[in-house]
């Protein structure tokens, strides 16, 4: 595995753990791996094999790409976009539509949705 591959996953790794409130010890136990497997994975000394990767990757709730690839945080800002979005009771109907859209596109959505939402409220 390059250096650069590995410089990626732990960066990618250490964002989404911060975002997702997880500890080393938290994937340990989820996962079944030694404390000291976790720390070479956090400090890039170390790769995980693809089947660990993916379980990690279902464990934070994120897809495998996300650990992996230089976009992979994008990706990961534009799912919790999508999140939020479905979060919403009243943004929910477009949820299911925004899925399909380009990044570009949900956030004109988001942004007309949500200057629609202000002027109904009033501010």
């Amino acid at each position: 595995m390059s250096d650069n591959a590995r410089e990626i996953f732990q960066k990618n790794l250490e964002h989404i753990m911060r975002l997702r409130g997880v500890t080393n010890t938290d994937i340990c136990l989820a996962l079944g791996v030694a404390s000291g497997t976790v720390s070479s994975w956090v400090t890039g000394k170390k790769y995980p094999r693809v089947d660990v990767m993916q379980r990690l990757a279902d464990y934070l709730g994120v897809r495998m790409s996300m650990l992996t690839s230089e976009d992979g945080m994008k990706d990961l800002e534009d799912m919790e976009r999508l999140e939020a979005l479905h979060q919403n009771p009243r943004l929910r109907l477009l949820f299911d539509r925004s899925r399909k859209m380009k990044p570009e596109d949900v956030e004109t959505m988001l942004a007309v949705t949500s200057s629609i939402l202000k002027e109904l409220d009033g501010e």
